[in-house]
């Protein structure tokens, strides 16, 4: 009974049309040794070397036409009743659990019954019943969305720098005025270590000076001086403990820059933040596009959030995503073809981080091939005066650092970065998602998983004016891998490793079937 328990898992995995085929192969199976045994229980009765040819000749002829029919039979079904009901599982699933509130249309499900309209009506009234919940509850919330707004435009105008970082010193806030102190490379990003901006050596003592407080009951403000990345400046800084539910947990980082500016500047300890600056006109965090300076952006529930060192154990909407897109001068980076714009989106916590946004383009190095320019409407004196790719790749890679990345059709954008590895002396071996991948499991392999397509069925909008640019493939993108997901955990699959399984498992049953 043990040996048998694993194989019966792995059948109850298979998707239906591949249980379909499979039954369908058994009967061919069972149809050919009927045939055979009949055949031969024949030629037992009358076993004359005229009759043998007969029974071989009649028993080809009769397996090609078994065989023809039960696969002219396989393929109506697959294609009348799997494919419909497959494609019906992953629009309900989405619907249910990804928040569509699109109709059910176009199923080419007439062969089902009263199956799709059912579920059309079903949805229907889900998507009334979410209404009116949703009507319920927004205004019941309006009030405290108009204080959290007051709330936050009060600390985006505030003259100086604030970062609130978990003991394991990962960002959850940050204000435009940290942003502009601390500048745009590598950038603040929700749930970096803030040591990707700041240096270590002083937060960490100044952090351990507070922890080894508690003990004594004291939690006085400790003052302390430290540099940004490109170390341009001196920054004054006090630190206190973040009091949570659960103890403290965090703390609170104020910033300022220090009267003299320079690298060589004596660091002192002083008493709090000694001057501040106006308020920025632009931030540029992780970006080398422009965002307002009205930013404050934030996410507590990061406080309770514990790392996994094992990324196989982490769950899905736990995990920091960097989704991107590129367009290039062709199809053939191993023949000389270039970026020509890169851009991303970050998703944190389940959200995307809509401060949180890379978008530049490249200068390739070569002529745009006018065919190319059609596509995505870049053309040679618009990347002039861009950055090499050389730059913008290595820019990127900070903005993706400890990020999963995600592309749709993954496998043509990394061609591109991988490539470029040996030349900006970095590698981009981060874990890789495909859209394409995972729109195939949610919907099945029979359907059209184009970015079009995905688009329109998960109701995200993706206007003519934005398609083939890199920014507005990669927002739609990163919309549709929210959806995905959370039709993808609805199926059972939580963790980073148990979608990865089923990647895996579904790869090895496309190849075994000729796919």
């Amino acid at each position: 009974m043990p040996q048998t328990l694993p194989r019966l898992n792995h059948v109850h995995r298979l998707s239906l049309r591949q249980r379909i085929l499979l039954i369908f192969a058994g009967m061919a199976a069972a149809s050919m040794l009927a045939l055979a045994l009949g055949l031969y229980y024949g030629y037992l009765k009358n076993p004359s070397p005229w009759s043998l040819d007969a029974v071989i000749v009649g028993g080809v002829i009769a397996a090609f036409c078994i065989l023809g029919m039960i696969f002219g039979v396989w393929r109506l079904f697959d294609e009348h009743v799997a494919k419909p009901i497959e494609r019906l599982t992953g629009e309900l699933r989405t619907r249910v659990h990804s928040h569509v509130d699109s109709h059910l249309e176009d199923l080419n499900a007439r062969h089902l019954g009263d199956l799709a309209a059912a579920a059309s009506s079903l949805m229907r009234h889900l998507n009334e019943a979410r209404n009116e919940l949703a009507e319920v509850v927004a205004r019941e919330t309006t009030r405290h969305i108009a204080e959290k707004e007051r709330l936050i435009g009060v600390l985006a105008d505030v003259p100086i720098g604030i970062l609130v970082c978990t003991a394991g010193h990962r960002l959850i806030f940050y204000n435009a005025e940290a942003a502009t102190l601390l500048g745009t490379e590598p950038g603040l990003c929700l749930n970096r270590s803030v040591f990707a901006c700041l240096d270590a050596a002083p937060i960490e003592t100044a952090y351990s000076k507070l922890v080894k407080g508690i003990e004594a009951n004291s939690i006085e403000p400790i003052a302390l001086s430290c540099a940004p990345y490109d170390q341009s400046r001196i920054l004054h800084a006090h630190m206190r403990l973040l009091d949570g539910d659960s103890g403290y947990n965090g703390y609170i980082l104020v910033l300022a820059p220090s009267a003299a500016h320079g690298q060589n500047q004596h660091r002192e300890t002083v008493s709090g933040p000694s001057g501040t600056v106006g308020a920025p006109a632009n931030s540029g965090v992780c970006a080398v596009d422009v965002r307002p300076a009205r930013a404050v952006v934030y996410d507590f529930e990061l406080l309770e959030r514990t790392g996994h060192a094992d990324i196989a154990n982490t769950l899905l909407h736990a995990l920091t995503y960097v989704v991107f897109d590129t367009e290039t001068t062709g199809l053939l980076p191993d023949s000389g073809d270039e970026i020509v714009q890169l851009a991303a989106v970050r998703i944190v916590n389940g959200r995307r981080v809509e401060a949180e946004r890379f978008d530049t383009l490249v200068n390739p190095g070569r002529t745009i091939p006018a065919a190319s320019t059609l596509i995505h409407g870049i053309t040679d004196e618009m990347v002039a005066t861009a950055p090499p790719i050389e730059e913008a790749a290595r820019r990127f890679h900070d903005f993706a650092d400890a990020a999963v990345l995600v592309a749709h059709n993954a496998g043509f954008d990394m061609s591109f970065l991988r490539r470029l590895d040996r030349r900006i002396g970095l590698k981009f071996d981060q874990p890789v998602l495909d859209t394409v991948l995972l729109s195939a499991l949610v919907f099945g392999d029979g359907e059209n998983h184009s970015l079009d397509a995905l688009a329109a069925r998960l109701a995200i909008s993706l206007p003519a004016e934005i398609r083939h640019t890199a920014i507005g493939d990669a927002s739609a993108t990163a919309e549709a891998l929210l959806k995905l997901l959370r039709a993808l955990q609805a199926r059972g699959l939580h963790t980073f490793g148990d979608l990865e399984e089923e990647l895996q498992r579904h790869r090895r049953v496309l190849k075994g079937v000729g796919f």
